[in-house]
């Protein structure tokens, strides 16, 4: 199922607006690498059918994810020498999942960690961390 609104769905007009191409995919995924950037060997892995968020993942995609994920980053790593690849996975922009992977090499364009974060974030109250925890827990031992 597709959303013709979602320029994701229309991976041909995807492709175009982000300046990438698409490198590899099969039934359910496909790999697209951006042609500009700071970052070289930065990809968009996202799933033909659309899935607004990562909370939606089901079906063939969810049981397939974790070995393309592993496949395509070990692609990237290996193209790029870089020393690792980061998975980002945001979806204020579009609503259609996509992960970023981005090849990380010493002294390269990126900043990893806390260079994700605004420089005047506070840390949240160790007590509100426990909460989250606990409460991750209880719902995956819930559906378990």
């Amino acid at each position: 199922m597709n959303d013709d609104g979602c320029l994701l769905c229309r991976a041909g007009d995807a492709d175009a607006h982000f300046g990438r191409r698409r490198v590899w995919e099969d039934a359910h995924w496909r790999l697209s690498v951006v042609l500009r950037g700071a970052v070289p060997g930065f990809a968009h892995l996202e799933p033909h059918r659309h899935i607004p968020f990562i909370t939606d993942l089901d079906g063939p995609e969810a049981a397939t994810l974790g070995p393309v994920l592993a496949r395509a980053t070990a692609a990237l790593r290996q193209a790029t020498a870089a020393d690792k690849v980061y998975v980002y996975v945001f979806g204020d922009r579009v609503e259609h999942l996509h992960l970023n992977l981005a090849p990380h090499r010493p002294g390269d364009a990126l900043v990893g960690g806390p260079g994700l974060l605004h420089a005047d974030a506070v840390p949240a109250d160790p007590a509100i961390h426990r909460a989250a925890a606990d409460a991750i827990a209880q719902a995956l031992n819930a559906s378990a």
